[in-house]
């Protein structure tokens, strides 16, 4: 059984939610980052409130992304689109204003898991490119490279996707799992050609101009 841990202060909330989805899955139930970040390891999804007893639940985010990449989805009552972007851009894979329709949450839940059962690329390696997406570990030529939590997404899903033109829609809707409005446009070109800059001397993304771009090594 898949395990979710929820990390909300609200112990009514908390509360429901655990009743609402213990049908299908295993509940660990927490109300502060202190908690939290012992359980994190334990759990094949987080749903995830901003505003906890002993701070941020950016913090939360940050702390998973260094070693999982599991789903998050955020519930909070703050719907400034600064801070939404924030959390997107750290790795959370979506965001629900409260209050939400549980119905809605529990389909965003069965779409996250989903796509971890349809997207099974752990490895990669290839010439001097040695890729571990399940440990968040990338080297050239035996060299290590940091890429960041987004770089990491639309390299994986490049790479996935080798054999086909990956168009900028599709790249949104995996990487960052909202609306590209919340995104700027150019958010996208600009992490393309930093992933670019840390594979050198490897060129293996080809843009398709108008359209997106395809993984060619």
């Amino acid at each position: 059984m898949k395990k979710i841990l929820i990390i909300e202060d609200d112990k009514n909330l908390n509360k429901g939610l655990s009743i609402a989805l213990e049908k299908e899955y295993e509940i660990i139930s927490l109300n502060t980052i202190s908690e939290a970040k012992k359980y994190i390891d334990r759990a094949d999804l987080i749903l995830l409130d901003m505003n906890l007893p002993d701070g941020d639940g950016l913090e939360i985010i940050k702390y998973t992304r260094q070693t999982s990449s599991i789903p998050i989805i955020i519930l909070s009552a703050i719907d400034l689109e600064a801070y939404i972007i924030s959390a997107i851009n750290l790795g959370a894979d979506d965001y629900l204003t409260k209050p939400f329709s549980l119905g809605i949450l529990e389909a965003k839940i069965k779409r996250a898991f989903e796509k971890i059962a349809s997207n099974d690329l752990r490895f990669y390696k290839k010439d001097g490119l040695d890729f571990n997406f399940k440990e968040n570990k990338f080297y050239i030529n035996n060299k290590k490279i940091d890429l960041t939590w987004t770089e990491s997404r639309i390299l994986y899903y490049l790479i996935k996707n080798k054999s086909q033109v990956v168009t900028k829609e599709l790249l949104f809707d995996f990487v960052w799992g909202v609306d590209d409005e919340f995104i700027d446009q150019n958010t996208l070109s600009v992490n393309i050609s930093r992933i670019r800059n840390k594979l050198k001397p490897y060129d293996p993304i080809k843009t398709v101009f108008g359209v997106g771009y395809k993984w060619n090594s």
